[in-house]
């Protein structure tokens, strides 16, 4: 896949240094050996990272010819920025959602596979331990149907900030819960397989944003069970949990505190799984760098884009 790597220390781009690819930084640092460059826009505030090489154009960039690269840039950025990048034959790492459109994704898709590149869209929660967890209590049982809920407070997400200035509030950019909080449609599907129908309706009933839809009610259909699915950003409960009505049982997961119960054939059992905040993030880059040497990719991008297609058919359809 590429060039052989393996145990190679690699010159490794990150575009955009926000929250996130902040917290990339910090992971790559502590953990693993690779040189580290960052290429920012200049717009954003002065950031001092120890260990990590900051560029302010493609010029620097080609000059250091890095090998892979991290898009953790505002979203309508993505698309574009991930084929600057494929065309010079870097792996990529891209952050949800992969744009606001798909103009530029067949592009995308064309570089990586002729490049034989490595390119993985970014879905932590598939890293969680709860989420592994359910995949094995689900093994060989038969699922009738799954209600998932992810809710929360705009404004809570930064802390003195408005929340009309975040990429959130605002369509254009990518905002809205059906992007945004897409994690939750990922993690069915990694659950329950593909999603094969999407319908409800969704729409903005509060002031936490500026334009984007800041609910969504959705019927999905994946291919082991008909699964509800809320979100919204306007709750003062934060919630993330989901719930599976089985034959024989029912589960229900709280992604938040880490609790499963489990009531199978009328006998419970609890399970607590504990993790820290980053541990996701981290085993996400353990496994995309293992990809990288010839292990197996979970969620590359023909896969995400497909998912990723049917969100924004729907987006299309609903808010018009």
């Amino acid at each position: 896949m590429g060039v052989n790597v393996a145990c190679e220390k690699l010159r490794v781009l990150i575009i955009g240094l926000g929250s996130i690819g902040q917290r990339h930084a910090c992971l790559l640092q502590g953990n693993f050996g690779h040189q580290l460059f960052a290429l920012r826009s200049g717009k954003g505030d002065i950031i001092d990272l120890p260990g990590v090489t900051m560029l302010d154009s493609w010029e620097g960039v080609d000059a250091v010819s890095p090998q892979v690269a991290l898009v953790t840039n505002p979203t309508g950025f993505h698309l574009s920025t991930a084929v600057r990048c494929a065309v010079r034959g870097m792996h990529l790492f891209i952050e949800k959602p992969i744009d606001c459109t798909d103009r530029g994704l067949d592009d995308l898709l064309k570089v990586v596979r002729d490049k034989h590149l490595v390119a993985y869209v970014a879905y932590p929660l598939r890293f969680h331990p709860l989420i592994l967890l359910l995949r094995k209590l689900l093994e060989g049982r038969k699922v009738l149907h799954a209600q998932v809920v992810c809710s929360s407070y705009l404004p809570d997400w930064r802390p003195g900030r408005d929340s009309h200035t975040l990429y959130s509030a605002k369509r254009v950019e990518g905002g809205g819960v059906l992007l945004d909080l897409s994690h939750e449609l990922d993690y069915a599907e990694y659950l329950f397989g593909s999603l094969n129908l999407l319908k409800g309706r969704m729409g903005r009933v509060s002031d936490v944003t500026i334009d984007a839809e800041d609910y969504a009610d959705l019927v999905c259909e994946y291919e082991r069970a008909a699964v509800n699915i809320h979100l919204n950003y306007f709750s003062r409960q934060a919630k993330r949990d989901i719930g599976i009505d089985l034959k024989n049982g029912h589960i229900q997961a709280d992604l938040l505190s880490g609790n499963i119960r489990q009531v199978i054939d009328g006998k419970v059992e609890e399970y607590m799984v504990s993790f820290g905040r980053d541990d996701m993030f981290l085993e996400q880059l353990r496994h995309f760098f293992g990809a990288i040497n010839g292990a197996p990719l979970i969620n590359d991008l023909a896969s995400a884009a497909r998912l990723f297609r049917k969100l924004l058919a729907f987006r299309e359809e609903i808010l018009v």
